[in-house]
C-alpha cells in the first residue's frame, strides 16, 4: 500500500475487515509497548471517570471495547461504531467483563444522540485518523452532544516524537501529529479548554529499544522495564491523552 488510508469510506472498511478485528486486541494488548500503552490508558480514563463522577459516557469508534471492557461502571454507558464486526466483539467482551455498556452503530460526523446528552466522551485512535477539515466537523459534533460543562478525553500523538520514528515506516492508515501548542491550539478553537494532557510513553526511544527485546523471548521483563520509565517526568512523550472541557454555558 502506497498511501495511507484516509477517507471516511476507506476507513470503514478497513476497520471493519475480519482480519484487522481478529488481531487488533493482539497488536495493542500482547506486544510489551502496547500493553503499557494500553495499561495506561486505562488507568488514565479510570482516573477521570473516578474523579468527574459522569453518570452518561460516551465512547466513539470504541472497536472491539479494548478500553470499555476494563472501565470502572457508570449509570449510562454507550459506545458507537461504524464497523459490525467490532461491535460484536465489544459486546461479547463487555459482557464477560460484567459490564452493562450498549453499542450502536453509527457515523461520528452525525452522532445518532440528542445535545447536550453526555456528561463525558471519549474517543481514542479515532480523530486523529482524519485530516484538518474532517476533525472539524468531528469536534463539532463531540461538542454538541456533550453537556455544558461536559468533559471530553482525545489521544494525540507528538510530532517530535512520532515523527521521526515513523520515517521510512508505512502505515495502512492516515495518522495525524501534532506538537503539544498545535494540539493545544487546536482543541481550544474547537470550543474545548484543555485541563490537562498526560504524557504516555515518556521515554520512547528507550521504550521502543526494549520493545525489541521481545524478538528474544523477553517481553514480560521488557514490559516491566517499558513501564518503570513511564514514572519519568513527560515533558516529550510520544503520546498524550487530553482532557478537555465545554464552556458551563
Amino acid at each position: 500500500m502506497s498511501e495511507p488510508i484516509r477517507s471516511k469510506e476507506g476507513l470503514a472498511d478497513f476497520y471493519d475487515d475480519p482480519n484487522v478485528v481478529g488481531r487488533y486486541l493482539e497488536d495493542r494488548k500482547t506486544q510489551p509497548l502496547g500493553a503499557v500503552l494500553h495499561a495506561r490508558q486505562v488507568a488514565f480514563l479510570n482516573r477521570v471517570i473516578g474523579e468527574l463522577r459522569p453518570t452518561r459516557v460516551l465512547e466513539v469508534a470504541p472497536g472491539p471495547a479494548r478500553l470499555s471492557a476494563e472501565l470502572r461502571p457508570v449509570p449510562l454507558a454507550i459506545g458507537m461504531d461504524f464497523s459490525p464486526r467490532m461491535l460484536s466483539e465489544a459486546r461479547r467482551r463487555t459482557r464477560g467483563a460484567g459490564l452493562d455498556w450498549r453499542f450502536a452503530r453509527g457515523d461520528g460526523f452525525a452522532l445518532p444522540f440528542a445535545t447536550g446528552a453526555f456528561d463525558l466522551v471519549f474517543s481514542v485512535r479515532f480523530v486523529r485518523r482524519f485530516e484538518p477539515a474532517p476533525r472539524q466537523k468531528l469536534y463539532a459534533e463531540l461538542h454538541r452532544v456533550l453537556r455544558p460543562g461536559g468533559h471530553l478525553v482525545l489521544d494525540a500523538q507528538n510530532r517530535l516524537v512520532a515523527g521521526p520514528h515513523r520515517r521510512g515506516r508505512k502505515y495502512p492508515v492516515y495518522d495525524a501529529l501534532w506538537r503539544r501548542d498545535e494540539l493545544v491550539a487546536e482543541l481550544e478553537g474547537a470550543g474545548f479548554a484543555v485541563r490537562h494532557l498526560e504524557g504516555i510513553m515518556r521515554r520512547f526511544t528507550w521504550q521502543w529499544r526494549l520493545h525489541r527485546l521481545r524478538r528474544l523471548r523477553l517481553g514480560i521483563p521488557a514490559r516491566l522495564l517499558i513501564r518503570a520509565l513511564e514514572w519519568t517526568s513527560d515533558g516529550n512523550p510520544s503520546t498524550w491523552m487530553a482532557l478537555c472541557q465545554t464552556s458551563a454555558g
